[in-house]
This record gives structure tokens, C-alpha cells and sequence, in this order.
């Protein structure tokens, strides 16, 4: 699924080491689908679901954006990591079937089983989001003094980086380990 990466540069002030993370609710973005049956609905997910930075279609998507910042302060053994802050957003979209009120009974059903497997499905990416600004935020405790603060700030920066890309990859593997949600219930008809 799609990741955007934003890193806030450092700026340098002094203050005591305090660590912040924040989980905002994922946004839930819907697009409209209509049908009167499950080849019906089928087709419209294969026609209107959301895409990928690829341009693969999908029937549903989670993108999630992690940032973060941190302030640096000298000290009189050089400079060290005084506050880090990290946040994570995120996007899920989902298929809402809006003409489902005169359906049989069972299509209803095997709707609603297909939307709470696909969010659950959705809800797995978002962790990996969260999970990486957890994981940054973390990091920040385990910097000591280093001898100039341009220095703690590249380390920093480069290690929060490669963190970002590893979660990426749990990403791609959470995808291919459940064929996009299919091996947890998000198969639909």
C-alpha cells in the first residue's frame, strides 16, 4: 500500500528529553458502489476501487504519513537529543454499497462479513504506522552526546529514515503474507 514520507528538519533548542507520540484516527474515505447482486458489486469494486502508486486497483487502500521532529541543545560534552515528537496520520478507503437495502438477506451478509475482514485488513497497515512512529520516537532515547550536534542530527535523521523503510517493507510482506487481505476474510463474493 501507498506510504508518503515527510521528515521535519531539527531545529535547535533547549529544553529536557521528552518523547511524544501521537496516533491521529485514521481518516475513512468512501467511494460509492452500487448493485443489486454480488457479480454486480464485484464489478464495481474491480471498476471503482482506489489505486496504487503503481496504478493497481484494489478494493480497499491505507496510506499512512509519519513525522517527526526533535530539538538539540550543546552541552558541555557536546550535543544531545533534548525532545523528539513523531505523529502519524493515515487514509483508509473503503467501498460503501449504497443501493444494498432491497438485497437478500444473505448478500447483506456476506457484504457486511467482506467489509469487517477488509477493515481489519486496512487497520494492519495502519499499525505498521503507528508502529514505526513508536519505534522513531524510541530511538531518540537511545542517542547519547555526541561531539557536535550536525552530527546527532544526520544519525538521527538516518536512522529514522531506515526505520520508515523497514515498516515499507512489513507493509509489502503484510500484503503478500495475506494476499491483500484475502487469507483474513476480505474476499469478496
Amino acid at each position: 500500500m501507498g506510504l508518503r514520507i515527510r521528515q521535519v528538519l531539527a531545529a535547535v533548542v533547549i529544553g529536557t528529553t521528552s518523547c511524544v507520540a501521537s496516533a491521529n484516527d485514521v481518516l475513512l474515505v468512501h467511494y460509492d458502489i452500487v448493485g443489486k447482486s454480488a457479480n454486480d458489486l464485484r464489478q464495481e469494486l474491480n471498476t471503482k476501487g482506489p489505486t496504487d502508486k503503481d496504478g493497481k486497483r484494489f478494493d480497499g487502500i491505507t496510506q499512512w504519513h509519519v513525522a517527526w521532529t526533535f530539538h538539540y541543545a550543546p552541552t558541555t560534552e557536546g550535543c544531545k537529543l533534548t525532545e523528539i515528537r513523531t505523529s502519524v496520520e493515515g487514509t483508509t478507503t473503503l467501498p460503501r454499497w449504497v443501493d444494498g437495502s432491497n438485497a437478500s438477506n444473505s448478500l447483506i451478509r456476506k457484504w457486511q462479513d467482506y467489509m469487517a475482514a477488509l477493515s481489519l485488513h486496512e487497520d494492519g497497515h495502519y499499525a505498521h504506522g503507528v508502529g514505526a512512529a513508536k519505534e522513531i520516537e524510541a530511538l531518540g532515547q537511545s542517542f547519547h552526546v555526541s561531539d557536535n550536534c550536525s552530527t546527532i542530527a544526520k544519525a538521527f535523521n538516518d536512522q529514522a529514515s531506515s526505520i520508515l523503510e523497514r515498516y515499507k517493507a512489513m507493509d509489502a510482506t503484510y500484503d503478500n503474507d495475506t494476499n491483500h487481505g484475502q487469507t483474513q476474510g476480505a474476499r469478496f463474493p
